[in-house]
C-alpha cells in the first residue's frame, strides 16, 4: 500500500522515469478505497457512471449534481491517489 500522496508532479516524475502509470475508474467510496489500497496512482470518476451505475443509455444524461455526488463519495475514501473527474456533457 502506498502511503505517499500522489501529485501531478509525482505523475510527471513517474513518466520521466519511464514507469507505467495505471489510471482506473471508480464511482463510489468502496471502489476508490480498494483501488487506492492496491496502489493505483490515478483514480478517475468518469461520466461513464451514467451507464455503469445509473442506468442511463449514454453519458449525456449525467448531471453535474450526480457527478458531484459520486466525486464526493470517492473523495471520502481519502485516497493517496490523484483523484480526477469528468464534467458532465
Amino acid at each position: 500500500m502506498n502511503s505517499k500522496k500522489i501529485t501531478v508532479s509525482e505523475i510527471r516524475a513517474m513518466k520521466s522515469r519511464g514507469e507505467k502509470i495505471a489510471a482506473l475508474t471508480a464511482y463510489d467510496f468502496p471502489t476508490t478505497k480498494l483501488l487506492d489500497e492496491c496502489g493505483v496512482p490515478i483514480i478517475f470518476v468518469g461520466d461513464s457512471l451514467g451507464m455503469v451505475a445509473l442506468g442511463y443509455p449514454d453519458t449525456t444524461h449525467v448531471t453535474m449534481a450526480e457527478m458531484e455526488h459520486h466525486v464526493r463519495a470517492a473523495a471520502r475514501a481519502k485516497p493517496n491517489a490523484l483523484l480526477g473527474a469528468d464534467l458532465p456533457f
